[in-house]
């Protein structure tokens, strides 16, 4: 039985990312989902050991695209390693679908699952209205530099602080210009495929 790490908002460094070397074997699984880590991100400074890339995105809130990626909701109901294991379930299914991924993006077919996962992701996304209104942004840059102006002992307890605040994914995460979400997508589809054969 694997014992997960747990998993908060933390604005980290900043650093480049590259996915194109696939994560060892030994070293496959997120410490904090659980779920396949896919392609490993080289250079995403101040995560501790193997993240899958959305648990990565939570410990990053620095980034300079962060606000293109991710955005923060409210959603006490979950955790933040359950959050993520819910929207990459929706993004594996869309893209699955040969449906695009980014949140913003409307479904071009409206057959079985498909409508169900965009309406998921869009009930998660308004869930942003209640982050605004009870952390005064939804913006993961802004928590950021609220998150760095902390006392010490204030950030250590920055859970408590927090509640039910989340980040959720958009369906982006930018190398530079390019967006490589769709690659790290594939790389947890193709791993699946192979898991099971």
């Amino acid at each position: 039985m694997i014992t997960l790490r747990p998993l908060s908002l933390s604005p980290g460094k900043t650093g480049v990312l590259s996915c194109d070397v696939p994560a060892s074997t030994m070293e496959a699984t997120c410490y904090y989902c659980g779920c396949d880590a896919g392609k490993e991100l080289n250079s995403f400074s101040g995560v501790e050991g193997t993240a899958c890339a959305l648990c990565a995105l939570v410990q990053t809130l620095v980034r300079p695209r962060i606000d293109e990626e991710a955005c923060i909701v409210w959603v006490p109901e979950l955790s933040q390693p359950a959050m993520n294991v819910m929207i990459r379930r929706v993004h594996l299914t869309l893209r699955a679908h040969k449906e695009r991924v980014e949140t913003d993006a409307k479904p071009t077919k409206a057959v079985g699952l498909i409508p169900s996962l965009y309406h998921t992701a869009q009930a998660l996304l308004d869930r942003r209205r209640e982050a605004t209104a009870r952390l005064g942004t939804s913006s993961p840059s802004e928590l950021a530099d609220a998150l760095l102006r902390l006392p010490a002992e204030s950030y250590s307890g920055r859970d408590r602080l927090l509640g039910g605040a989340r980040l959720l994914s958009l369906g982006k995460l930018f190398d530079g210009t390019s967006d490589i979400y769709p690659e790290i997508v594939d790389s947890w589809a193709a791993n699946r495929r192979t898991a099971r054969n």
